[in-house]
């Protein structure tokens, strides 16, 4: 009896069978890439969002320590010792966006003693800027660091000292810092005075209207506009002067005066651009922030001029 051949069972994918998984792997990481990276934006905003927590708590501490007053912020970028409560400009081009020897500087930063020596807290994690080592540190020299700043501070909030204030807002500085800052760009001129037209906030116990609660600090900047630690708003025309960040899948961190942090999420979903804002969108996002940057000083908050 001759024996029968037994068959050969067939191994392997035919290339049609193996074109449909590809186009089924590509459609599923089609789908899910955007949920990752969202899920990834949104993990980076918890960090950003402790870190304005730790900035606020270091701020108050700073406050304890220094007669209820806020640290130094006076727009113009310098390192001078106790003049600035974090210096150097950071944006893209800067002298410092890579250079994060002035935030380990306790007398250039003036927060950093209370964040034991922590600088990476002044960093959102959503900004990705690499670039060359710009300080004096040989073994970082020609290493390739991350951006040293994205934060920067509310140009209404903070203090100046009398050179500063005598000179309408150019150097020299002398004298402490104990005067509320002007914030020049308020109203848009460059030249607005404290509580002339909308109110300035020098101590922590001044933080009345809008409220320590509504009073926005620190916020994330775009690295576009980041020069100097202080962020310009104008409150009475739609304007960005200088322009928020939109790190968080379109959306911004900011810490308060009474410490909380929150993400406020863009109604606009497209990079902010200096100048006159025309979207409507990007108007409703420049009024939630209008609210939270100052108050009038006639106690009532005029209609813009839209």
């Amino acid at each position: 009896m001759k024996n029968c051949p037994v068959a050969q069972s067939k191994i392997g994918f035919t290339l049609l069978e193996l074109l449909v998984v590809i186009a089924i792997i590509g459609l599923l990481t089609a789908l899910l890439f955007p949920a990752f990276s969202r899920g990834k934006q949104r993990a980076q905003g918890v960090v950003c969002l402790n870190e304005g927590k730790q900035l606020m708590m270091a701020m108050t501490m700073y406050a304890g320590d220094n007669h209820d007053y806020f640290p130094p912020n006076p727009d113009d970028g310098n390192s001078l010792p106790g003049h600035n409560w974090c210096s150097g400009k950071a944006g893209i081009g800067g002298a410092d966006e890579f250079n994060p020897d002035v935030l380990k500087d306790p007398e250039r930063s003036l927060l950093v003693s209370y964040l034991n020596g922590n600088i990476s807290v002044f960093h959102c994690p959503g900004d990705k800027r690499m670039g060359g080592y710009q300080g004096a540190d040989p073994a970082l020299a020609g290493r390739p660091v991350p951006s040293a700043r994205t934060f920067a501070m509310n140009q209404a909030v903070g203090t100046i000292c009398p050179g500063f204030d005598s000179a309408l807002q150019r150097a020299p500085h002398y004298g402490a810092p104990r005067l509320s800052v002007n914030g020049p760009w308020l109203d848009h001129s460059n030249a607005h005075r404290r509580d002339t037209t909308w109110h300035t906030y020098g101590k922590l116990s001044s933080t009345v209207a809008p409220g320590p609660s509504r009073l926005w600090v620190l916020m994330d900047e775009s690295p576009r506009e980041l020069n100097d630690a202080a962020f310009a708003f104008g409150m009475e025309r739609p304007i960005w002067h200088d322009v928020p960040g939109t790190y968080h899948d379109y959306g911004g961190g900011f810490a308060f005066a009474d410490g909380h942090s929150e993400t406020r999420r863009w109604a606009s979903r497209a990079e902010k651009q200096r100048g006159f804002i025309r979207d409507a969108a990007d108007q409703r996002d420049w009024l939630w922030m209008r609210e939270r940057t100052s108050a009038h000083v006639s106690g009532t908050m005029p209609v813009p001029k839209l």
